[in-house]
């Protein structure tokens, strides 16, 4: 990784100040001492993610990388926008093989198993379990869902201020996460607000994250060109989020 990253560190305590939200986020004492290497999404970063949607109440929202729907749920419960989000129809694969995947208790219609070393489960981010939250809570009204590799998602429908914010969690490969940052740059109004999820400055996690090795990664080498058009950027401390407000 490159040194090229310099960013501020606000606390999540101090959030509200940073983006000028006359309420302070209440987070979870449990997450606020707990090892960066036990955080979950759902249970760490997901206080931080209604909060800033309720307060920030965007009309447009994108999502990069949808799996079962939950984090569009956070959006589509703390304020009414329209959520796009767009995942690969069959799942994120490294040699063949699934990177999300389960034996849930609960399987939705249409889902199909497949092996990994030679025994039967289900992969999460791939055919009917994309999005499959969010249709069960009854909100695909308020989505649409874009099948495709997000580097061959063509922005041209959508104009420059379109969207008021932006989560890139898709792929986590250097070629991936910066063409989605590209991506939700060219189409995320000026003052609008870009989150990346599994961005997390912290060595500790890195051995047991690849994911996060990818991401920081990928912003570190090419932070110059991406500060550019942003007014601030900053890592949310303790999550493993780094926000962004367009220029």
């Amino acid at each position: 990784m490159s040194d090229a990253l310099f960013l501020e560190v606000v606390a999540v305590g101090e959030l509200h100040e940073r983006l000028g939200l006359a309420t302070p986020l209440v987070y979870p004492q449990a997450s606020m001492y707990k090892s960066m290497s036990d955080w979950k999404m759902e249970v760490d970063d997901a206080p931080i993610l209604r909060y800033l949607y309720h307060h920030k109440k965007p009309t447009r929202h994108l999502e990069f990388g949808t799996w079962e729907g939950t984090g569009a749920c956070y959006c589509l419960e703390e304020c009414d926008a329209h959520v796009w989000t767009i995942n690969l129809p069959e799942g994120e694969r490294v040699d063949g093989q699934p990177i999300y995947y389960s034996t849930p208790a609960q399987i939705p219609d249409g889902a199909v198993p497949t092996e990994v070393r030679g025994e039967p489960v289900y992969q999460t981010d791939a055919g009917t379990f994309i999005g499959q939250h969010y249709r069960n809570a009854g909100y695909s009204d308020r989505v649409t869902q874009i099948y495709c590799d997000s580097r061959k998602w063509d922005t041209s429908a959508f104009s420059s201020g379109f969207f008021d914010t932006v989560l890139i969690d898709g792929g986590h490969s250097e070629e991936v996460v910066l063409s989605d940052t590209h991506k939700a740059l060219s189409v995320v109004r000026p003052g609008g607000l870009i989150l990346w999820h599994d961005f997390c400055p912290d060595p500790s996690v890195f051995s047991a994250m690849p994911s996060v090795v990818g991401v920081v990664g990928a912003l570190s080498r090419h932070w110059p060109d991406i500060a550019r058009q942003l007014r601030q950027a900053f890592w949310i401390r303790p999550s493993f989020l780094l926000a962004g407000v367009r220029s």
